[in-house]
């Protein structure tokens, strides 16, 4: 019996050891897990932000190509009034007999 003593005592220091061990390994996963929550959190963020950022930028670019498209229309009628301003001229100039009638 006097073995027994000894043995339980150094079960009970053992179980008291592993405890604490486990306690802090428990803290340790829990603060990992804290901190990949907070890293899950920030990357959510992130990816909203940058959603929004997309959305903001598509909407800028379609404002871009409208604006690009009345541009591109504009510059077509000009070109348009000049060939038909060198038409007239040149059928002004025909009609009139040409540049050497005196």
């Amino acid at each position: 019996m006097n073995d027994a003593a000894p043995q339980a005592q150094a079960t009970a220091t053992d179980a008291v050891v592993s405890q604490e061990g486990h306690k802090a390994m428990f803290r340790h996963i829990e603060r990992r897990l804290t901190s990949l929550e907070l890293t899950v959190a920030a990357m959510e963020t992130e990816r909203a932000v940058s959603e929004e950022k997309r959305k903001f930028m598509v909407a800028r670019f379609n404002q871009i190509d409208t604006r690009l498209d009345k541009i591109d229309g504009h510059i077509g009628r000009l070109v348009w009034l000049i060939i038909a301003a060198i038409l007239g001229a040149f059928m002004s100039i025909v009609l009139h007999g040409g540049p050497l009638n005196v």
